[in-house]
């Protein structure tokens, strides 16, 4: 308030950023100052609620009957702090990973052809260095176990990506907002999500620093990963170009960034002379109008039927809504976020929505431009107090109910 105008006042409230920008005054106050560790508190507390209640309802409720589309996916009945978190597409990664594509005694559809290679050769290295024998309940472990710690490293980076321009408080806010959406249970299930995410950091992260062979080698990593890492290297070259990097730059992200996909495509012609196997594969589990069609008329011709026939749809209905919050986001991610990540939560957003609702709330978690977008409007007067403190409720009791149905293998995926 100025007092050229109001003379009669003096405004002696501290600036908002005072408490945060104060200097640290002694060792603990420095550790807990740190951006690091406050990302890391978030993710440690939300993880451990998480697995608290995956355990104790395990132990409390049976699980449900398997679906018939679903491998059995019961790895470790006498740990049920770990055995929630291996279910549905666990299972084919295990499969995957103990008897390779194509090989015998592997149950996936098209021996496992549906699943890109990356996560299930991860699964196997840590035990083959080690010398112990590969079983499915070592392999479900040790995906878990792999989810998990990529979920730790990519929190910090997240923040400290996000800090860089936006400031400490969105950061922790971003942090929050990606560690409570609802479907982030699947950063710490047996699931290619926590990795797939990471390399979409680590990417943006070394492109910021204009280190685009690092980046590419990112995002080739992120191709072998899931068919839409393809989304990165568009991103990358966008980026790059807008920041004037030589022709020779722009030609090793072009060549460079997509050699994931590539490399599968290529192993699955060479092996079984199908370069296409993947989306053979895929068809097992339906098309466009298995996953969209179909939806989009059961909403639109019968509601009622939508919310009191198969509860699955309730969990589409959710996928939807998420999809919709997320592109309502993009106009300012792509007036205030760098044109990468903008492109790239663009595309994983867009083309999910176009292409599939089944899954889509799992495949919006890697949108990052989504939780910083969110993030900053939180922060704003009229979002501070009960509505924050309400959309963050509501999250958080989301986020909990999808993991125990997930963990008692309703259809969540």
């Amino acid at each position: 308030m100025s007092a050229s105008t109001h003379l009669t006042h003096v405004d002696t409230t501290p600036p908002p950023e005072t408490a945060t920008t104060a200097p640290a005054t002694g060792p603990r106050q420095r550790l807990f100052g740190s951006l690091t560790i406050q990302a890391l508190l978030i993710l440690g507390v939300t993880r451990l609620v998480l697995a608290g209640v995956s355990w104790f309802t395990l132990r409390v409720f049976p699980t449900l009957p398997l679906y018939p589309e679903q491998l059995p996916d019961t790895f470790l009945p006498k740990h049920l702090w770990l055995d929630g978190w291996a279910r549905w597409d666990a299972a084919h990664y295990v499969t995957i990973a103990l008897h390779n594509y194509g090989g015998a005694g592997n149950l996936s559809h098209n021996g496992g052809l549906g699943f890109f290679p990356l996560y299930p050769m991860l699964m196997r290295w840590p035990l083959q260095i080690l010398g112990i024998g590969l079983t499915e309940a070592r392999l479900a472990v040790v995906s878990i176990l792999l989810a998990n710690l990529c979920f730790i490293v990519l929190v910090p980076l997240f923040a400290h990506f996000v800090a860089r321009d936006f400031g400490a408080e969105t950061a922790r806010i971003s942090v929050l907002l990606l560690c409570i959406s609802p479907f982030s249970f699947f950063f710490s299930a047996g699931y290619s999500e926590s990795l797939f995410l990471l390399l979409v950091i680590l990417s943006f992260v070394f492109a910021e620093r204009r280190w685009w062979i690092p980046a590419a080698l990112c995002s080739a990593l992120l191709t072998a990963t899931r068919l839409v890492g393809l989304a990165m290297p568009p991103s990358l070259l966008l980026l790059a170009w807008r920041r004037k990097s030589s022709w020779r730059e722009l030609l090793s992200i072009a060549i460079l960034s997509p050699l994931g996909v590539v490399a599968f495509f290529g192993y699955t012609w060479a092996k079984f002379n199908d370069p296409l196997a993947y989306f053979h594969a895929q068809a097992n589990w339906g098309g466009w109008s298995d996953h969209v069609w179909y939806w989009f008329k059961l909403f639109t011709l019968h509601p009622r039927e939508t919310l009191t026939s198969d509860p699955r749809n309730l969990i589409i209905v959710l996928n939807v809504a998420l999809a919709l919050a997320c592109l309502a986001t993009l106009p300012w991610c792509w007036k205030r976020l760098n044109a990468g990540v903008a492109l790239f939560t663009t595309l994983m957003v867009v083309v999910h929505l176009a292409m599939t609702w089944v899954s889509l709330g799992r495949y919006l978690l890697p949108a990052i431009g989504a939780y910083i977008a969110v993030a900053v409007l939180l922060q704003r007067p009229a979002w501070r107090g009960w509505p924050r403190d309400v959309l963050i409720v509501v999250s958080t009791l989301l986020l909990a109910m999808l993991t125990i149905l997930f963990a008692h293998n309703f259809w969540v995926v």
